[in-house]
């Protein structure tokens, strides 16, 4: 059994019980969402029998200090010149305004990475991109606190991209670094499967061209969620968390950090052919969230759920140099497993 990816944007929002799956991708204007099944759409069980039963838990913990958690890697490249710190154009003495870039940080550790067809438990995505102003949030996707949706569209910016050099770079005190090659879009992009350069809550500044233009604040995770059988790491014992129909409740640590959390619920048939329907909510980030009942009434006694808890923190930073803002996204997210009861 293979758990299939829905992606808005290169980034996974829910998972589906595919055994293979492609992903659309698209460059500018509105996202579409599309599953394309293999095979002609014949799925495999979900739970093997063969596998050997295990009822332990995984969640990547937070650490004390967290710079003792990064591995620093040096540049080895010579440089040919002193590197300036000056920025390459004079800012304006205009008020900033509008969004100039997006800037997009995401931890995801999935408990059980077999159930999901995935090959790694913790992948760390880092995607930016940049361009002439405009007046368009990139996170509009994200559900306002306090409210759920059924329906998840993400609409990008349709703008020309700013080539920035070969790539960008990104480096905190504490030891983290990132190195981003612009692809042939023209966003700078990296993939990582540790979680060992992530420096927690610290101050990144990006260079292009050894000279900084901007910097952004990284964010953290949480160490507990419970129903605890959410992170079930086996197939053999995944989907054991009950997700009650008249309205689940869920809860996670540390939390009261002034962002947003959101509690997506993907549901799929018994046997995981196929996906049944999906609802996100979003709340402050309290420790402990409901979803209303009245989204999952319909759905049958064990049908499988793939539970995706995110911790978003969105923020606009200065580009002074182009005189507008950089949106930056760091999101962290937790992927389960349960059942409707």
């Amino acid at each position: 059994m293979l758990l299939s990816q829905l992606y808005i944007c290169g980034t996974v929002l829910y998972h589906g019980c595919l055994d293979d799956v492609q992903c659309m991708h698209r460059l500018h204007g509105s996202l579409r969402l599309e599953f394309l099944e293999a095979n002609g759409g014949r799925m495999k069980y979900l739970i093997p029998t063969l596998l050997l039963a295990c009822t332990e838990v995984s969640i990547n913990k937070i650490p004390d200090v967290p710079a003792d958690t990064s591995i620093p890697i040096i540049d080895t490249t010579e440089p040919t010149s002193e590197p300036s710190t000056e920025p390459a154009v004079e800012p304006s003495t205009e008020p900033l305004e509008g969004i100039g870039g997006y800037v997009h940080y995401y931890l995801r550790q999935v408990a059980c990475p077999a159930c999901m067809g995935e090959s790694n438990e913790i992948t760390v995505e880092f995607d930016a991109r940049f361009h002439e102003k405009v007046y368009e949030s990139y996170t509009t996707w994200v559900v306002p606190q306090g409210q759920c949706a059924e329906n998840l569209t993400q609409m990008i910016p349709g703008t020309t991209l700013t080539d920035l050099g070969e790539n960008i770079k990104a480096q905190s005190a504490g030891g983290g670094y990132i190195w981003a090659d612009r692809n042939t879009q023209g966003v700078y992009t990296q993939t990582w499967y540790t979680d060992l350069e992530y420096d927690r809550d610290a101050l990144y500044t990006m260079k292009r061209q050894d000279v900084d233009f901007a910097s952004f604040t990284s964010f953290h995770g949480f160490d507990s969620v419970d129903p605890y059988e959410l992170l079930f790491v086996d197939p053999s014992y995944a989907f054991a968390a009950p997700i009650q129909r008249t309205g689940p409740t869920f809860w996670w640590a540390p939390s009261g950090t002034n962002t947003t959390f959101m509690i997506t619920l993907a549901v799929y048939s018994p046997d995981g052919s196929s996906l049944l329907g999906y609802v996100a909510c979003s709340s402050g980030d309290t420790g402990m969230m409901t979803i209303p009942g009245q989204y999952l009434a319909s759905y049958p006694t064990w049908a499988l759920v793939a539970v995706h808890m995110a911790r978003h923190k969105i923020e606009l930073i200065p580009w002074e140099e182009e005189n507008t803002f950089l949106e930056t996204h760091m999101e962290w997210e937790v992927v389960g497993t349960g059942h409707i009861e």
